[in-house]
């Protein structure tokens, strides 16, 4: 009880002296005045044991001294709110991508005015950058922008967020300049190129949002998963399992063991395992929860495996909280390890008592045999799920400002798939990247765990009341926490006797693998069943925000991709849900112009689909970093780019024909928007028309060539503006319906009032994805109708 008593006493200091501007002098005084009192008196344990824990409260408050930088003028954060500047600095971490920017930390080098010399520097900055072109772990930069204090808002403050992790000053979208590439560490830079391999055989085995999930599961990456699907985990409580956490670290501890000690010594199974929980934590960015995990998994492989004796799993809690605070005082204040820490401690405290409880209660009313079935079903979904929430729920609440109130019935049929999920992923991560064949069978298994849970999510998240809002106050919590402990205490009172766990009897092992296994199987057909094309043509305008995005399925299942909308997790989760599990393919895509809003998803979909050919409206690399981006990409998957040229025609099959109506042979200089790619879709008596972000000229061009434009679905040139759309170009089209892809309270006035008064004026349904998101029209080519929906 030393390790926990002053495990506890030292944070307590490092709370102190955030509190308390005292001198490290101080600190040190109450420290070593502690420590030699407690040897004076070392015979007398309880006096003993309340001097040590002075000491370490002492230390813990000079510790957490010792950790403010001081800001003077060799500190980049002196610099902060004034003029631009010129820095160099390196990036020392990884990237932290997301759709539309990524954040990068720069360990800063040099700054020079704009009208002095260069001058040393220290300290880390954020960078906040544009996606394109790529930066990655280790490049030197060069930064031309302006220094910024984080900011504070009313009920959160980024500053203290950002100084807990050494970081006092933000740079937005600074111009940059690459100077050198490959420093930093050599080990880090292999470990994040490994990293973006595995990241990479995801995305081509499995598709989104599974992928999105499970690069969240397996490599603590979870900036691909879509907005709405983050809420959904959000609502249901169900965010720990994205995060890599203890059970992560224990069935990596089980498989590295068990694969190593055949060939290795007992001690070097143990070696062999320390190693290989340290680079998994490296890969997945050790964060706190992940640290917490490592090194209370390594305390019990010395300790049990090496040394052979009992592991104190209290102790080894508050040493992995000594040891990560000792390293960085601020850890104490990091979300992911206030919540590791309280769920590992409720767990110890509760899962035992809730356990034994429990079957005391079924002895009651059944017989032996069925309580151990039936605690068999709940001690890990729901008992065990309940001890971890003990403590969590609090600060979740506080945190988060919500509670949720499904997550029990959530955990208790979720949970059972995540084993699955770790199991079959991780096989088809590892061996995709060595066989992707072999990879591609094990990445259908995982798919289906992943698409349970998903679904099992969302099926949760719906529920009326499924989170509710809740404020609760630093004082409200210190309360919650202080009857939490009365009542716990009260309980530790009961005399009550202990007994072991009977574990669940394994029988017939072969034949429940054998039924498993006919149950994957069978699962896999029906859901290979479901997917099969309906003999449909199905036209989806994703709801992409203010971007667009449509999607194209043929009647015999072609694929056809037009623009990608600015947020790549948000096509890639719509993609993910409207192209089969087992389909890889698209067999064309439309980059309509060179606009970020319409290109930036595109990226990522070379990396998760063969993609037959691009189409684009000519403009070569220059026109803009993102553009640059989708070229290089498609000419590193081996796709063919082709220019649309007006007056061609591209047949898809199934009677489904594409006709190319601009640009022409000469594009219109300096006007982007004017030469978008603009075709007419034909099925049966079924007709489409998109333009991009065509506006006057474009549709003046369209006009003067006199060829059919009527088309009974019209999707609205330039999301609605003014300048398109215009009276005799919709005259010419004579539409049913229009569609606009626009973001909700956008800041350009889409769809403007004169553009929906032309609609109204042409007897046209209007139809936006703002107000009723995704949109998809479905035809027989005789028949039309819509639907909206996720």
């Amino acid at each position: 009880m030393v390790v926990v008593v002053m495990g506890i006493a030292w944070l307590a200091g490092i709370w102190l002296a955030s509190g308390l501007a005292q001198p490290v002098i101080v600190w040190l005084l109450v420290g070593g005045a502690g420590l030699a009192a407690s040897a004076l008196f070392w015979k007398r344990a309880r006096i003993r044991l309340t001097l040590l824990g002075l000491a370490a409260i002492g230390f813990g408050g000079a510790r957490y001294g010792t950790a403010v930088p001081l800001i003077n003028n060799s500190h980049i954060a002196y610099y902060n709110d004034g003029p631009a500047v010129t820095l160099t600095g390196l990036v020392v971490d990884e990237p932290d991508v997301r759709d539309r920017f990524v954040n990068l930390r720069v360990e800063m080098e040099s700054i020079a005015p704009e009208d002095g010399p260069a001058q040393p520097v220290h300290g880390t900055a954020l960078v906040r950058a544009f996606r394109y072109p790529e930066i990655a772990y280790g490049m030197r930069l060069e930064m031309n922008g302006r220094l910024e204090t984080p900011p504070e808002w009313e009920d959160f403050s980024y500053k203290e967020y950002l100084a807990r992790q050494n970081i006092y000053s933000l740079i937005n979208t600074p111009r940059i300049s690459i100077m050198a590439e490959n420093e930093g560490n050599p080990l880090y830079r292999a470990i994040y190129a490994f990293k973006a391999r595995a990241q990479t055989t995801i995305n081509r085995l499995i598709p989104d949002p599974q992928a999105a999930l499970l690069s969240g599961i397996l490599l603590g990456s979870d900036t691909g998963i879509a907005p709405n699907l983050a809420d959904d985990f959000r609502n249901t409580g169900m965010t720990h399992i994205i995060a890599i956490s203890g059970f992560n670290i224990a069935i990596l501890i089980a498989i590295l063991v068990q694969v190593s000690e055949p060939f290795l010594s007992r001690r070097g199974a143990v070696g062999f395992a320390i190693v290989g929980i340290t680079l998994y934590t490296l890969l997945v960015g050790a964060d706190a929860s992940v640290v917490r995990a490592a090194i209370m998994g390594g305390i019990y492989l010395v300790a049990n495996r090496l040394l052979g004796r009992p592991n104190f799993a209290y102790a080894s809690l508050f040493l992995a909280g000594f040891v990560m605070t000792l390293v960085n005082p601020f850890t104490l204040w990091d979300v992911g390890f206030q919540l590791s820490f309280t769920a590992t401690l409720g767990l110890m405290l509760y899962a035992d008592p809730f356990t034994r409880w429990t079957r005391r209660r079924l002895l009651r009313y059944l017989n032996r045999k069925t309580v151990r079935s039936v605690m068999g079903l709940i001690s890990e979904s729901i008992l065990i799920t309940l001890a971890a929430q003990v403590l969590t729920l609090p600060l979740m609440a506080a945190y988060f400002g919500q509670l949720s109130l499904i997550s029990l019935p959530a955990n208790a049929l979720i949970l059972p798939a995540q084993p699955g999920v770790m199991l079959w992923g991780g096989l088809a991560t590892l061996t995709g990247m060595a066989v992707p064949a072999i990879g591609q069978i094990f990445g259908w298994i995982a798919w289906l765990f992943l698409s349970y849970s998903i679904g099992l999510v969302r099926l949760f998240a719906a529920v009326p009341g499924a989170a509710v809002p809740i404020a609760v106050s630093p004082t409200g919590i210190m309360i919650i926490y202080a009857a939490i402990g009365a009542v716990t205490w009260l309980a530790k009172q009961e005399p009550e006797q202990r007994e072991r766990v009977t574990a669940v009897l394994r029988q017939n092992f072969s034949q429940r693998a054998a039924l498993g296994l006919s149950l994957l199987a069978a699962t896999l057909a029906i859901g290979w069943n479901v997917t099969q094309p309906d003999g449909n043509l199905h036209i989806v305008f994703i709801d992409v925000g203010q971007g667009d995005a449509t999607f194209i399925q043929t009647p015999s299942g072609r694929q056809i991709l037009v623009d990608g909308g600015y947020y790549p997790s948000v096509l890639n989760d719509a993609l993910g849900r409207r192209i089969p599990f087992w389909d890889k393919e698209i067999d064309l895509m439309v980059a309509t112009h060179p606009d970020a809003d319409h290109i930036s998803g595109l990226v990522g979909v070379f990396g998760r689909y063969r993609v037959g050919q691009l189409i684009t409206d000519g403009q070569g690399l220059g026109e803009s970093p993102i553009y640059d981006a989708v070229l290089l990409a498609a000419e590193e998957a081996g796709t063919p780019i082709r220019r649309a040229l007006a007056g061609e025609t591209i047949f898809i099959e199934d009677g489904v024909r594409l006709e190319v109506l601009h640009p022409g042979a000469e594009l219109f200089p300096d006007e982007r928007n004017e030469n978008s790619v603009s075709m007419r879709l034909v099925y049966g008596d079924f007709t489409y028309l998109f333009t991009g972000d065509a506006e006057a000229h474009a549709e003046e061009a369209m006009l003067a060539r006199r060829v059919p434009l009527d088309a009974l679905v019209f999707k609205a040139g330039h999301h609605g503006s003014k300048g398109s759309s215009g009276a005799p170009f919709l005259a010419a089209i004579r539409p049913q319906i229009i569609t606009i892809s626009v973001g909700a309270d956008n800041n350009f006035g889409h769809p403007s009032p004169e553009m929906l008064q032309r609609a109204q004026d042409v007897g046209a349904v209007v139809l936006r994805t703002d107000e009723l998101g995704t949109i998809e029209v479905v035809t027989d080519g005789r028949t039309m109708w819509w639907q909206a929906g996720p």
